[in-house]
């Protein structure tokens, strides 16, 4: 395929994706309050729109397809049918085959042609049904006004629209469906690059349907109202009359090319704007440029070359770090701030809301209660949180398999639920919330909660711990993200798919979070996703040992201390330190990473905080703030925990990350000592 025209394809990938998208929060909407008429014109119109964007494009399945449910929608627009429970399921049913259309435009797959043969049927037994029950009934324009208008449009169309794939055969074809039209071409504006077309038209649709038919060419349309008469029905010298008018108006070739100039044109294009009369390229919402869809490839381009950039920074601090020159320093601290500027904004372009995910699990809460004979609703709160769009990507998984289980294993039938004094209704609760240099997000459920004496005994049963053993709560419920594990008595279709809690797990830790569960019998379950914000670029502190560089995040340090050796030593058998009034453990880096060396005399101490909890990192110098480009470790340090990734040095030597989760970890078994208070 042409590689210019392979990418307009793309591009309509992405338009239709959208429209569906929007398709399915309408009819979510809908289900909810299927007699708002702003909803069914929604629907209707981004099936208008993917009916007539496919056809333009060649895609003649889904437009024909999407037609025949466009007619449905028009029949509930004209109030002959209403919109209900079977009409919302076909066509979520129709929203899923026509993805599927999306990747098999020509319906090679055997089962999708079926399918779609299914669903004609069904449409059109719907509509026929409707009209015998209601036959159509022909609409009278109100006294006073005619139920049709003439149009003028103005086309110029070039070999680029054969590049774009756009076929104006198709898109004249959506033209007649509007009314009746001519074309003429017009000979002194057409050339050997391009034609410029004059069509007329006479037609009931409003200015929205007719812009609609040219939706992707735009740039190359100019749309004007004539008359609220027929103009075929008007003598030949009124039809030249107002020809002649549009004739002296600026031609579609001045406004592309831009040579339209206010002091060559008449003074009536530039005045108030006839009722109707509206040009495509000024009738766009301002609020809808504000807003620009990118390539997530340039995207990750632009991150790589902000990371070069820090790290060049980093070498430009350090090799002129012993310069006095005050206009070099001046300088080079410009472009350090410069930098960390650059590097910021380009953090908050990757950045994406939660919401933008969150339809997908509405349809997949409304089809499994559905399909289970269930009733859940989601509630949401703070996803208007912002994620980098990798993360959101590979959230989706881990997410989805959390709500099925929730909503298979944790949500009860509406008369267990009565019998227990709950609403019918469960409830599906999605939150997020920044938490100091992380995101939280908790998937919580109002269901019948982990029977943690199952746990206990599956673990038993499974030799996990022995049957005299008495774990804690918390230890029980991470048994759970297990490969294998499962208390539940039997496999369904919904979440006993031969994967568990362990992908979750996996998937989780993978973008350097973890997951916790919470649960309390009869009450409800919640998983909590705590996860690093875009790590790619971070402010850190940046730290020795002996010969080694490590560090950790800004954010996470309290303070930074000093500490005696002979204090260390005499508390080396607790591994505590003393700080305000309490015991805090402390993390030997030498000890615990093989370091070779001694502290000397006078020991710098990096304490971190976690919530209520804190730990001290015993050092041997703090070199200060380092912006760390940091990217992941090869297999040498796959069982390394407390290292996750590094950055270089603008001396060409490598930083260690510290993962500081793995460092409260290391401390989470210590004795109440850590919290008590030093006599």
């Amino acid at each position: 395929m042409d590689p210019i025209l392979h990418k307009f394809r793309d591009k309509f990938f992405e338009e239709a994706t959208g429209l569906l998208d929007r398709l399915e929060k309408d009819l979510l909407e809908l289900e909810i309050s299927p007699d708002n008429k702003e909803l069914i014109e929604s629907a209707f119109r981004a099936m208008h729109t993917i009916k007539g964007v496919s056809g333009m494009y060649g895609f003649e399945y889904i437009s024909e397809f999407t037609h025949s449910m466009e007619n449905i929608y028009q029949a509930i627009r004209d109030e002959k049918l209403t919109f209900n429970k079977e009409i919302s399921n076909l066509t979520f049913l129709s929203i899923d085959h026509i993805r599927k259309l999306l990747q098999d435009e020509g319906l090679t797959d055997v089962d999708n042609l079926s399918n779609h043969n299914l669903l004609l049927t069904d449409i059109n037994t719907l509509i026929n049904n409707n009209q015998e029950a209601k036959p159509k009934e022909s609409i009278q324009p109100k006294a006073g006004k005619p139920s049709k208008s003439s149009w003028h449009i103005m086309l110029r169309a070039n070999e680029k629209l054969y590049f774009r794939g756009i076929s104006l055969l198709n898109i004249f074809r959506e033209l007649a469906q509007l009314g009746e039209f001519q074309i003429t071409r017009i000979e002194y504006l057409s050339d050997a690059e391009s034609d410029t077309w004059s069509i007329l038209l006479n037609t009931d649709a409003d200015s929205g349907q007719i812009f609609e038919v040219f939706l992707f060419i735009e740039d190359d349309v100019i749309v004007t109202k004539l008359s609220e008469e027929n103009i075929f029905e008007t003598t030949f010298y009124e039809t030249q009359h107002h020809l002649e008018e549009i004739e002296h108006e600026p031609s579609i070739l001045d406004y592309i090319e831009g040579s339209a100039k206010t002091k060559d044109t008449p003074a009536h294009p530039s005045s108030p704007k006839k009722a109707g009369e509206k040009k495509i390229s000024q009738a766009k919402d301002q609020a809808n440029i504000k807003r620009i869809s990118v390539d997530s490839m340039k995207l990750d381009n632009l991150m790589y070359l902000v990371s070069e950039l820090i790290t060049v920074n980093s070498q430009l601090l350090q090799s002129t770090a012993h310069i006095h020159n005050d206009i070099i320093r001046q300088n080079v601290e410009r472009l350090d701030n410069l930098s960390k500027q650059f590097r910021n904004t380009t953090l908050e372009i990757r950045l994406v809301p939660l919401s933008d995910t969150i339809l997908r699990f509405q349809r997949l809460i409304r089809d499994l209660s559905h399909q289970l004979n269930k009733k859940v609703e989601l509630v949401t709160h703070g996803i208007e949180t912002e994620l980098d769009k990798n993360t959101i990507d590979q959230l989706n998984e881990p997410l989805m398999h959390i709500i099925r289980n929730c909503i298979d294993h944790g949500i009860e039938f509406p008369d267990q639920r009565l019998k227990k004094g709950k609403s019918e209704t469960g409830i599906i609760k999605i939150s997020a919330f920044h938490s100091g240099n992380y995101v939280v997000i908790k998937v919580e459920d109002d269901g019948t909660g982990i029977n943690i004496e199952k746990v206990r005994q599956k673990a038993v049963d499974k030799g996990i711990i022995k049957a005299s053993d008495k774990p804690e709560k918390k230890d029980l419920f991470n048994m759970i993200f297990l490969p294998g594990f499962s208390t539940a008595r039997s496999l369904t279709e919904v979440s006993g798919r031969g994967v568990g809690l362990d992908v979750v797990k996996r998937k989780i830790i993978d973008l350097r979070g973890n997951v916790f569960i919470e649960s309390e019998e009869n009450k409800g379950t919640s998983f909590t996703l705590k996860l690093q914000q875009s790590v790619a670029i971070i402010d850190t502190l940046l730290f020795s040992v002996e010969n080694s560089f490590f560090t950790v995040p800004i954010s996470d340090i309290n303070i930074c201390s000093q500490l005696s050796a002979k204090e260390i030593e005499k508390r080396k058998h607790t591994a505590t330190i003393p700080f305000n009034d309490v015991l805090i453990p402390f993390i030997d880096l030498r000890q615990t990473l093989n370091i070779q060396g001694t502290y000397n005399e006078k020991i710098k101490a990096v304490i971190l905080r976690n919530n209520d909890r804190q730990v001290a990192i015993l050092t041997d110098k703090i070199v200060g703030e380092h912006q760390a480009v940091l990217k992941p470790l090869g297999k040498s340090f796959k069982d390394q925990n407390i290292i996750s990734s590094a950055s270089q040095l603008g001396d060409g030597n490598l930083a260690f990350m510290i993962d500081t989760n793995e460092l409260f970890k290391m401390t989470m078994h210590d004795t109440e000592i850590n919290h008590a208070i030093v006599n």
